[in-house]
């Protein structure tokens, strides 16, 4: 099993969305033109955060950012959602979706910054249920197929769980299975199992048992 981390874990997305929306307003004021980055922001889930914030410099504001730039608005914006999330808990579900699989192993692939992930796995305590765990900037599809390589198994033995339409074609590029959870609504084009939270994952199996 393969989790993202963002809106699958925690839900932290609209969090993130509003921090956001702060984070850029500094560089303009025009709500037409924040509305455009934010629709760039929703629709780049699963990017690294880097890439997507070039992107709006270049696209939306007509900027060109140093890699330093960058680093530097990145980190800001960590800081920012590190304090909103100070409390936050796992996704409904979660902890005993965890429990009910415990004898398979699990991994983490998410395109937020590997330092805001690993910081936030510390603080929700469940650092010992994962194999391994890594954050952007990364290509999903990539880090699927080296965690099949690692595992020694088959595509068709991995399932990815994520909320974001990229998250399901990183998953069937890779040829493996895909599940959202607490999925955006650009997931709904998508051919996938969808499920709000992981209660209503549990609740799914248990009926689908013969």
């Amino acid at each position: 099993m393969i989790f993202d981390f963002d809106g699958v874990i925690i839900d932290s997305t609209e969090v993130k969305v509003e921090e956001y929306r702060i984070l850029l307003s500094q560089f303009t004021k025009n709500e037409a033109t924040l509305n455009e980055i934010i629709n760039i922001y929703r629709n780049s889930g699963g990017i690294p955060r880097e890439t997507t914030l070039k992107k709006v410099f270049k696209e939306v504001l007509d900027k060109t950012l140093s890699n330093q730039e960058v680093e530097n608005l990145s980190l800001d914006y960590s800081k920012q959602i590190f304090r909103r999330l100070e409390a936050i808990k796992p996704l409904k579900g979660f902890l005993e979706y965890l429990a009910i699989h415990k004898e398979i192993n699990k991994h983490i692939i998410s395109g937020a910054p590997n330092s805001d992930v690993s910081y936030l796995i510390k603080k929700l305590n469940i650092s010992n249920h994962f194999k391994s765990m890594k954050g952007g900037p990364l290509n999903k599809k990539n880090e699927i197929i080296n965690i099949m390589k690692l595992e020694k198994v088959k595509a068709q033995d991995i399932v990815y769980f994520g909320d974001q339409k990229n998250d399901c074609i990183a998953a069937k590029s890779a040829g493996v299975g895909f599940i959202g959870i607490n999925a955006g609504s650009n997931l709904d084009t998508m051919k996938c199992e969808k499920f709000p939270d992981f209660e209503k994952l549990i609740a799914y199996e248990m009926a689908s048992r013969p």
